[in-house]
């Protein structure tokens, strides 16, 4: 072989080195054959929900909301001990988060057990969250936006495990966070 074959075989097995890894990458991305993982525990709203003009009625900062559409079950309750404890589970960053219950009328449950949970009478609220799954405990971002929800269950241990990932996510959401 000649010393110009030699060479030329050369940079073509260096160029050829460098584009198929990104050939390939390409063409995994390109055909969905990578899943690329996921770290929050609750469901992700893609976009965010926004709440526009009813923000304002809520307190401001994150907020943690369980939104009663008239029938507060017993899962319901567990949803409002849960995001009463969160306050305190939250430690030095409970300042920046509000629990809150949201009701279209005057409520008629014990608030009085739930002392840390901020209620917001407000029925247009109510009708403009029901696109979303009831009886759930949503986030709520400092500008309005619902960005992740969780189911609520009327079993202590489900509610209990639930609201750990609820209070996982929050607190990867409140450190990586610069707003609120």
């Amino acid at each position: 072989m000649t010393s110009v074959k030699k060479s030329r075989a050369t940079l073509i097995g260096v160029v050829l080195a460098f584009l198929i890894p990104v050939i390939g990458a390409k063409l995994v991305l390109d055909q969905s054959w990578y899943q690329g993982a996921v770290t929050n525990r609750g469901t992700m709203l893609v976009p965010p929900y926004e709440l526009g003009d009813f923000a304002n009625e809520l307190p401001a900062g994150w907020r943690v909301v369980l939104v009663d559409q008239g029938d507060c079950s017993d899962a319901c309750m567990q949803g409002l001990y849960a995001i009463n404890q969160l306050d305190v589970a939250l430690g030095k960053e409970t300042q920046r988060v509000v629990p809150v219950y949201i009701s279209a009328a005057s409520s008629q449950l014990a608030l009085d057990q739930v002392p840390l949970v901020t209620h917001v009478e407000n029925a247009g609220l109510v009708a403009h969250l029901a696109s979303l799954p009831s009886q759930r405990l949503m986030i709520v971002d400092p500008w309005g936006n619902v960005v992740l929800h969780y189911p609520t269950f009327s079993d202590e241990e489900q509610m209990r495990a639930e609201a750990k990932n609820l209070l996982s996510d929050l607190r990867n959401l409140l450190k990586l966070s610069r707003i609120g």
